[in-house]
């Protein structure tokens, strides 16, 4: 897998989880410094994110975009898929929700 320029302040990370209805869970990664030891130290944050089509599949990069509380543990909206797992095009346009 080739290393992904990570925005900042963008939400996006790998699909890791697909088996829900219109639900998939996203991993995020970031860096976080130690405020003593002053070391980076590599964090992950895992979300909810509604599907509605269900094109995303487990290892796809993600772009998500907050959005009202759709359940209990999900307010982010699949905003894109910005590379598919298997080298093919992401959908071009995304339909939009």
């Amino acid at each position: 897998m080739c290393r992904i320029e990570f925005q900042l302040g963008k939400l996006v990370g790998h699909v890791v989880s697909n088996k829900m209805q219109k639900t998939v869970v996203v991993q995020i990664p970031y860096f976080w410094r130690h405020p003593k030891y002053a070391t980076f130290i590599r964090r992950r944050t895992r979300l909810f994110a509604h599907d509605e089509y269900e094109l995303c599949n487990i290892g796809d990069v993600v772009r998500l975009k907050q959005s009202r509380p759709l359940s209990k543990q999900k307010s982010h909206v699949v905003e894109a898929i910005v590379r598919k797992e298997d080298g093919s095009a992401p959908p071009s346009p995304f339909p939009n929700v």
